[in-house]
């Protein structure tokens, strides 16, 4: 079974998997609304600016601070290890937690051709990394072994 979500058509899972839904998360001390925010914010060592990031009204415009960041010089080697990080706490919470387990065995794809994404998920070809649907499946496998 495959479980497509962010695709044209509308899925159960489209808010339950999205980053920019409300689901608070921690990181360095720091609590940032979505794991969107903490992704983004994640993507410098500036302390200051993380707390911006963190304290943005609505996970687009976290996401928009992020892309004027400077990068941490590690970003490429540590961002998918952030990512799985970040979606662990959000995963190990209900009903985030119920509704990935419900997905059993599932191939978890983002389709991202709205942005042509194919780093995180698939882009407008059909193709791509899924980095973020590998993640999901990652943390899955790790709350069943828990």
């Amino acid at each position: 079974m495959k479980i497509v979500f962010n695709a044209p058509k509308p899925s159960v899972y489209d808010q339950v998997f999205s980053n920019f839904v409300a689901s608070p998360v921690e990181m360095d001390g720091i609590v940032f609304p979505t794991v969107e925010h903490a992704y983004q914010a994640a993507k410098t060592l500036d302390m200051a600016e993380r707390k911006r990031i963190a304290s943005l009204p609505t996970p687009g415009k976290a996401k928009r601070a992020g892309r004027g960041v400077e990068l941490r010089p590690d970003w490429e080697e540590v961002k998918y290890k952030i990512m799985k990080v970040l979606l662990y706490q959000k995963f190990s919470e209900e009903p985030f937690k119920g509704n990935l387990l419900g997905t059993e065995d599932a191939v978890i794809v983002e389709d991202a051709s709205a942005w042509n994404d194919k780093i995180w998920g698939v882009g407008r070809d059909g193709k791509g990394q899924n980095l973020l649907g590998r993640c999901l499946m990652e943390v899955r496998d790790m709350l069943k072994n828990e």
